[in-house]
């Protein structure tokens, strides 16, 4: 949610370098009122709908996935779905029933989590590359430190 206000910040300021692509179309031109008020309103009901869909309006949804949109909301099992499952796994789940739909929330949340990986791993590499050990090459390390993948020791020793 900071993320969302300060790039919301940001644009009201014209300075869209939060969003890369359009940052480098603009590069020689500004940033017109209009385009601006668009970023804005999707910046403010993009986070809405993805943390909530049946407390968020139609009108609030983009408008190619709108209907689908409306399937889910009123899907009763989705409604069950999503107060016993957290975000990602919900809009997964959900993702080969209402495609667009659990595609553009999943875009949303895939903001936060890379930035959360990359993170975690600046983090892991200022503890690995100490001044006792302070190897060039670090990416095996940081390969190990950063797996999700345990080591079958006891395999590994018979």
């Amino acid at each position: 949610m900071a993320k969302l206000d300060l790039w919301k910040c940001r644009v009201l300021q014209g300075n869209v370098a939060s969003v890369r692509n359009l940052d480098t179309a603009l590069a020689d031109s500004n940033l017109d009122s209009e385009l601006k008020e668009q970023i804005i309103t999707h910046l403010s009901e993009a986070w809405k709908f993805n943390r909530n869909p049946f407390q968020c309006e139609v009108a609030d949804v983009a408008e190619q996935v709108q209907e689908e949109f409306l399937e889910l909301k009123f899907d009763s099992t989705a409604k069950e779905d999503f107060k016993e499952m957290d975000l990602e796994t919900f809009w997964v789940k959900y993702l080969h029933v209402y495609p667009l739909t659990s595609h553009q929330a999943l875009r949303i949340l895939t903001l936060f989590g890379s930035t959360y990986m990359c993170e975690t791993a600046f983090s892991t590499l200022v503890s690995i590359k100490t001044k006792y050990r302070n190897r060039l090459n670090v990416e095996g390390d940081l390969r190990c430190a950063l797996s999700s993948i345990r080591p079958r020791s006891l395999d590994l020793v018979a």
